[in-house]
């Protein structure tokens, strides 16, 4: 039973990886585009706007597409089912009426609390516009997860990728708007996309609301929106006080840190997310949940320890390739943003127990506590060690967050973690980075070959301490060498 869920997640999860993989190109391979037409000012402009619009997006949609996921799988006819998706796109459609113009008038005083100027207003006006439409984007290819049309969601993803990439040139590089034609480019995407996903569902499901159900699904999401506001406050508040003990420009430097660091939550957390947040409620049913449970954490873990270790290792390389020399410092701050993102994934894992019994009101107080320690830690920590300080108030919090939801789920719903194997993996991959210092080389190629070095000692101690399953790899060896005969 265990080896087909992990199979079930596996199989999903790859398939949302590539449609997670190719939305990560927007920002990521983008990167040379932006390094090379924004200021590190524009960038961290760019930054600080995208962050205060998460935050406004979390309490217009009052995360209502969280509850989609949990209240859907409470139903078994279908006829039930999409009265829920209907329901959901209603309660956005009224927080969209009640919001919009509000968010209008708050466009010149938030540009000014951020930027000490209104200059910055349209830039705002253009991102709220894209921040609706986003939203409804997000409902559409929540239910292609629920419904597990994971090769749908990745022709989404790509085409809808592939045009966002197309408009940021234009804007970007052929007319050279700055920071609002990446704005420009999200809005029209969204556009189309919401449309295009949106338009087929309602048809499917019917337009139809249920007051009882909109009541319960608010009910149970409301608590998140604080959750999710504290969660967003303890990962990007720092770029706030950045700003302001500092400048954008440092801000922009933080901020690309992040970017690269942060890539291994969009490359392998969010991907396997998108199959495990609503798999995990149909696995709780099962006599042998608990130790599935248990099983699936050692494998996530080994994949995202392996592939921060990867990002981590070869960080100056990648800067030195992705950007110009203005951009280079970064590289030594993509490391500690590496292990945040790791610690911060483990939570999805330990939360397990909370989610099961709705309790979703300990969500928001365990966040809240975090947010606080982070905010505080930011406001000292940054002044004395600037970039430094950001990054280690970053992962107390967020080491709180995840230490607190492990706590309070054991007490609700005790899973067995095999924490040996966890404690035992994480000294083998700072080991290794630790080693990894000491191969930094001028030349880049002689430094991509000493580190590739490292990397097969890395392979084969996985091997030697038992920490990867043999049975798995000769499966999947032996699935390789089907490919290739097929091929051949």
């Amino acid at each position: 039973m265990i080896g087909k869920e992990l199979k079930f997640l596996l199989k999903h999860s790859s398939i949302y990886g590539i449609g997670t993989v190719v939305n990560q190109a927007v920002g990521f391979l983008l990167l040379p585009l932006y390094t090379r037409y924004l200021t590190l000012a524009d960038y961290g402009v760019l930054s600080l706007i995208n962050i205060t619009i998460d935050i406004i997006g979390l309490i217009v949609t009052i995360g209502i597409v969280n509850a989609m996921s949990r209240f859907y799988f409470d139903f078994d006819e279908e006829r039930k089912q999409n009265l829920v998706v209907s329901t959901v796109y209603w309660i956005f459609f009224i927080m969209t009426l009640v919001f919009l113009p509000l968010l209008y008038f708050l466009s010149v005083p938030l540009s000014k609390i951020i930027f000490q100027s209104a200059g910055y207003q349209k830039h705002f006006l253009v991102a709220f516009l894209g921040l609706f439409f986003g939203a409804c984007v997000d409902i559409g290819v929540s239910y292609l997860r629920i419904k597990a049309e994971s090769v749908k969601y990745v022709k989404i993803s790509v085409t809808r990728t592939l045009m966002l990439i197309g408009f940021n040139i234009y804007f970007v590089a052929v007319l050279k708007s700055g920071v609002i034609g990446i704005f420009y480019s999200t809005l029209i995407t969204t556009l189309v996309y919401s449309l295009i996903l949106s338009v087929p569902i309602l048809i499917k499901v019917k337009i139809r609301f249920s007051f009882t159900l909109a009541k319960q699904m608010i009910h149970y999401s409301f608590p998140l929106i604080f959750s999710n506001m504290f969660r967003i406050m303890v990962n990007q508040s720092d770029k706030y006080f950045i700003n302001f003990f500092f400048s954008t420009a440092e801000t922009g430097i933080y901020s690309v840190a992040q970017k690269i660091g942060q890539s291994i939550h969009s490359l392998i957390t969010s991907p396997f997310l998108q199959t495990f947040v609503p798999r995990r409620f149909e696995i709780m049913k099962r006599p042998d949940a608990k130790e599935t449970y248990a099983q699936i954490l050692n494998y996530y873990l080994l994949v995202i320890g392996t592939v921060g270790l990867g990002l981590s290792v070869f960080s100056f390389e990648i800067v030195k390739i992705m950007t110009t020399p203005e951009y280079y410092q970064t590289a030594q701050y993509v490391s500690l943003v590496v292990l945040s993102m790791i610690i911060f994934g483990l939570k999805y894992h330990f939360e397990i127990g909370i989610m099961i019994h709705k309790k979703t009101k300990y969500v928001a107080y365990i966040n809240g506590v975090s947010a606080v320690a982070n905010i505080v830690l930011n406001f000292f920590l940054i002044q004395e060690y600037r970039l430094w300080g950001a990054l280690l108030a970053a992962n107390i919090s967020i080491l709180i967050t995840t230490s607190l939801n492990y706590i309070i789920s054991q007490k609700l719903y005790h899973i067995n973690f095999r924490l040996t194997y966890v404690h035992k993996l994480m000294a083998l991959i700072s080991f290794i980075y630790l080693v990894s210092l000491l191969l930094n080389f001028s030349n880049l190629w002689l430094s991509f070959a000493a580190k590739g070095g490292l990397f097969l000692i890395y392979f084969a101690a996985l091997w030697l301490l038992g920490l990867v399953d043999k049975t798995l790899l000769k499966t999947a060896y032996g699935k390789i060498q089907a490919l290739m005969s097929k091929s051949g």
